[in-house]
């Protein structure tokens, strides 16, 4: 059954006397909410929901409702300096994830941004596109025209990239294609003018290991290692992100409406028509209707769109019908397909390490302080960094075929089993031609990060209750299929090779964990 007229959208982390934040003029009430006729309401007011509202918004006729479940941050340092980056609670909603049957039963946080912005506002600010292949991928499953070449001209909207100078760039091998970046987006794009001497060392380390050094990683190709750009503006060293980019900066258009700190309940339908959504006030828990006469756009995250789209009927019809949800459309596929990056975090002792590292920040108050200092003093320094990351990071193509098998939970769906089937030939595919499997980054710090960018599991979203205040039911199912783990060894191993290189290997590096005793190189 088709679904008329709904759009369903899925998103995929001061200074310088800047003024805190002030309420702003379009910021409205429930009464307002659900008085006031809209043409579009978007439940949701991250990344993609705000993009959404700005781009319709443009057109003076057409009004617009953002409904958010979080509030707006206040401007605080640890959202905007790059080097006061930590996350805080208010803008976090964690849920815990089922338990996990392929680690031994443990759960795992599943991190929602719950703050206007969306992740934008909170993650660690890195500015990096896949590559065409994948994009490619997309068509070939179905979706034409969302190719590199289709995507592109967007890419380039969306940001303004600012090219580093002459002497960064010869200083720290910053390399780029400018053909591929944009000159008039609202997201501000640039290089760190500073980084720890280790990187040298890093960028070194990978070459001797026979890594290529990517021109530009946002081209389409990024095997290898390279300079990462970040969504920071140079001219005040500060985030640039979708609040600012697409609320602030046009915050003056009556016809642009949001309201945060409130809950889409569900989607209202009459038939199969969207005509808008109910929402609570989370304040006074008070339920309203906001109505819709043209679309309603679910941006709510990867977590809770499947959660408001099963709420409203729409999603498998015997999981619905065990919770007494009347069925608006039977779409298996609906909660199910979760995928997302592993993580391996492998901490260090460095015995005998440079000074300043990636560490130094958290370790050495006078350092933390002399660098904040020069921060705001408008000169380069540590604080212009990511806390918790650093500028380079080293991105892997797979180097054998594991010839894995398909995993998926019993009883699945046979619509959603032959998508996933359609998905894994695309990304094997993928592997086999040399795209990413996954990466390592490390910030010169105490510890590496080991990503596997490409899980062949496969998990879901569900509902535990009809409670749409309640969390739903989060299953990474990770390392289900056994092929990821054996991805995620391989990038391990790879990892414990470039810290045994003779760039590294003096800086004394001491594996710690269990992992250093247990997994052999």
């Amino acid at each position: 059954m088709l679904l008329r007229h709904c759009l369903f959208l899925a998103s995929a982390a001061l200074v310088r006397a800047l003024p805190r934040h002030a309420l702003l003029a379009r910021v409205i009430d429930s009464k307002v909410a659900a008085e006031t006729a809209y043409d579009f309401v978007i439940a949701g007011g991250g990344t993609a929901g705000l993009t959404v509202a700005d781009r319709l918004t443009e057109n003076p006729n057409v009004k617009v409702l953002v409904i958010e479940y979080g509030p707006f941050d206040n401007g605080e340092d640890y959202v905007l300096v790059p080097g006061a980056f930590f996350p805080v609670p208010y803008m976090w909603l964690t849920l815990l994830s089922t338990p996990q049957s392929a680690l031994n039963d443990q759960v795992y946080g599943v991190t929602c941004a719950r703050v206007v912005g969306g992740g934008s506002t909170i993650n660690a600010m890195f500015f990096h596109r896949g590559s065409a292949g994948e994009y490619n991928s997309w068509e070939a499953l179905g979706a034409e025209g969302w190719t590199w070449d289709g995507l592109l001209p967007y890419f380039k909207k969306s940001e303004t990239f600012h090219a580093p100078d002459a002497d960064l760039a010869e200083q720290w091998n910053v390399t780029y294609d400018a053909s591929v970046h944009g000159s008039t987006g609202p997201i501000q794009v640039s290089y760190p003018p500073y980084d720890y001497p280790g990187s040298e060392r890093f960028w070194n380390a990978a070459v001797r290991m026979g890594f290529p050094t990517v021109q530009d990683p946002n081209a389409g190709q990024a095997i290898g290692i390279f300079r990462l750009l970040h969504s920071v503006d140079p001219a005040t060293q500060t985030r640039s992100y979708s609040r600012r980019a697409h609320y602030d900066r046009v915050k003056v258009r009556s016809n642009y409406h949001i309201f945060p700190n409130t809950a889409v309940a569900k989607v209202i339908f009459q038939g199969t028509t969207a005509t808008g959504v109910e929402f609570i006030d989370l304040a006074t828990k008070v339920k309203s209707i906001a109505k819709a006469t043209k679309e309603v756009i679910v941006a709510a995250g990867a977590v809770h769109t499947p959660q408001i789209l099963q709420l409203s009927g729409v999603g498998r019809k015997t999981d619905l019908q065990a919770l007494g949800i009347r069925t608006v459309s039977d779409l298996p596929g609906v909660g199910s397909n979760l995928q997302d990056h592993l993580v391996l975090t492998v901490n260090y002792n460095f015995t005998n390490n440079l000074f300043p590292n990636g560490g130094s920040l958290n370790a050495n108050q006078t350092y933390d302080a002399e660098q904040r200092a020069l921060y705001d003093a408008g000169q380069p320094s540590a604080y212009t960094i990511t806390r918790t990351t650093g500028n380079l990071i080293l991105f892997l193509s797979l180097q054998n075929d594991p010839s894995p098998q398909k995993s998926l939970p019993s009883g699945t769906a046979q619509q959603v089993l032959k998508g996933y089937i359609a998905q894994r030939k695309q990304i094997l595919k993928l592997l086999k031609a040399g795209n990413s499997i996954g990466d390592i980054s490390w910030n010169t710090g105490p510890a590496t990060s080991v990503y596997m960018t490409r899980p062949l599991s496969r998990g879901s979203v569900k509902l535990g209750s009809t409670d749409p205040l309640a969390d739903p039911l989060g299953d990474f199912g990770a390392i289900t299929d056994p092929a990821d783990l054996e991805f995620l060894l391989a990038i391990y191993k790879k990892n414990r090779e470039l810290m045994k290189t003779p760039e590294i290997a003096p800086l004394g590096p001491i594996e710690l964990g269990e992992a250093a005793g247990l997994i052999r190189s």
